[in-house]
């Protein structure tokens, strides 16, 4: 890809990550996707810019302050987002979203306003935990991988493909995330399903 990779972390990860450091965990999905847009590297080849909203920066504010974290330590992890996506190779600002999310086809709000976000920044990779929440009558689906964890069983991951207008956007879990950088993918949306759908062959042999 001749230009930064354009990666949107949903509020979760954020979230997932911060709580990963404070027990200790290292090398988490998780932990592992955050540094890879600070260090401004996606994978093996490719560069990261970061793409956020000031709506989704309030939202995870909103979020670390009901788990009852201290207000400055809230303030000084949102303004090394907000500084991970300025000091980014595209230097780029976070976005204002100013409507339009009442025509996405989510249920949610909050997610409506996620996907907006995404759509507006011509973001190529969306990674959330919630992606049942995106999976609507506007994505193409795959699964990924069948995944084992303690809390919630076994599992099998899927990732969703929006093609809305001149919008081509792949929404993955983690994991899978992870999985594709180690495996060397392309991640313009185009290749990366590609590559998905082989995979996903393999997975229902």
């Amino acid at each position: 890809m001749d230009r930064p990779v354009r990666v949107l972390l949903d509020v979760n990860i954020f979230v997932g990550n911060i709580i990963a450091y404070d027990r200790g965990h290292r090398g988490t999905a998780t932990q592992t996707l955050l540094s890879m847009v600070s260090s401004q590297k996606w994978g093996l080849a490719d560069k990261a810019q970061l793409v956020i909203s000031f709506e989704m920066i309030e939202t995870l504010e909103a979020v670390l302050r009901r788990r009852q974290f201290a207000e400055n330590r809230i303030k000084a992890y949102t303004g090394s987002i907000i500084d991970m996506m300025k000091y980014g190779p595209e230097a780029l600002d976070p976005y204002l979203i100013l409507g339009g999310e009442e025509r996405l086809a989510t249920s949610d709000a909050e997610d409506a306003g996620v996907l907006a976000t995404a759509i507006g920044a011509g973001a190529d990779i969306l990674v959330t935990d919630n992606l049942k929440d995106f999976a609507t009558k506007d994505a193409s689906i795959l699964d990924t991988q069948v995944v084992t964890s303690a809390f919630s069983g076994q599992r099998t991951l899927q990732a969703l493909r929006y093609e809305i207008g001149r919008t081509d956007l792949i929404f993955a879990h983690p994991f899978d995330v992870k999985l594709w950088m180690r495996l060397g993918h392309d991640f313009m949306p185009a290749n990366l399903w590609n590559a998905i759908q082989r995979s996903g062959n393999q997975l229902r042999r």
